[in-house]
């Protein structure tokens, strides 16, 4: 399977759907804020993917820019869920998957960034 940033895109949003379903669950089903960013973000990173394969030349900076967003508001969450940790004993199944999450981003916004073309 040969990744295109098209493809990336698709298996990330897809990976942010299913972390925002995980988010619901790990937290006792009182999380919709983790529903529905990660529907809406996933989406809209797949529709991205969808998009860069037409060829629309607007859709790089875009995925970009929304990934490294992504990146940074995972590595701030986590980073308050690993302080809760440490102080409270608490959501250590959380502060995992915000870990997760930011690493996997990371590792898209490297890949996306070594491939746009300005």
């Amino acid at each position: 399977m040969t990744f295109t940033p098209s493809l990336t895109l698709l298996l990330y949003g897809g990976f942010l759907v299913i972390s925002g379903i995980l988010g619901y669950f790990i937290t006792g089903e009182t999380s919709t804020s983790s529903l529905l960013n990660g529907g809406i973000f996933g989406t809209l990173l797949m529709v991205l993917g969808i998009l860069i394969r037409q060829g629309r030349m607007w859709t790089m900076p875009a995925a970009v820019s929304a990934t490294a967003m992504f990146t940074l508001t995972f590595v701030w969450r986590s980073v308050i869920q690993w302080s809760h940790v440490v102080e409270e004993g608490t959501h250590v199944s959380v502060a995992i998957l915000l870990t997760i999450m930011t690493l996997v981003s990371v590792v898209v916004l490297r890949y996306l960034a070594k491939h746009y073309r300005h």
